[in-house]
């Protein structure tokens, strides 16, 4: 018996405003990303991306306010192993997507790797890792670059959605 559901994974992706694309991590089927799986991807997995590619190049780590990403046990560890990261505190609640991996990354990896129907997991794993691998250094930039833009859009319209 064959499903219609298709293939879906739960995947991490980072990125940087020199275009740097990090390699997707996939959690498990059927994981939940709780504070302790968070905090285990950032210390093997992403912390070290992000130390190995910025080298000496100041950065700031931004992720959005899921539970597992505001737990303070993670927050302790950002404060103590990145350059500089935005805790919780500085996410306004309720704000636009202001993040590039939701306004620009979710929808260009999906537009191509999420094309072709995928009837397993291991095909939509190795169809997001084609397609990030393929982003263009200089869009994926652009995107991060574009941050300021959108922060200072939201700040004239005094909060208020736009598109």
């Amino acid at each position: 018996m064959s499903s219609k559901k298709p293939a879906a994974v739960m995947t991490l992706a980072v990125i940087s405003s020199e275009g740097d694309v990090m390699v997707p991590h996939f959690f498990q089927a059927n994981e939940t990303v709780n504070k302790t799986v968070y905090l285990d991807v950032l210390k093997r997995v992403v912390v070290p991306w992000m130390k190995k590619t910025a080298g000496e190049r100041k950065y700031t780590f931004q992720q959005d306010s899921a539970p597992a990403q505001k737990a303070k046990t993670v927050q302790n560890y950002l404060e103590a192993n990145t350059a500089h990261f935005w805790p919780p505190t500085f996410w306004p609640a309720n704000s636009p997507d202001l993040n590039p991996c939701d306004f620009y990354l979710l929808g260009r990896v999906e537009g191509i790797a999420c094309n072709t129907y995928h009837k397993s997991t291991v095909s939509l794993k190795a169809s997001i890792k084609r397609t990030m691998a393929s982003l263009d250094p200089r869009e994926v930039s652009k995107a991060v670059k574009s941050f300021r833009r959108r922060v200072e859009t939201v700040i004239e319209l005094d909060g208020e959605h736009y598109k």
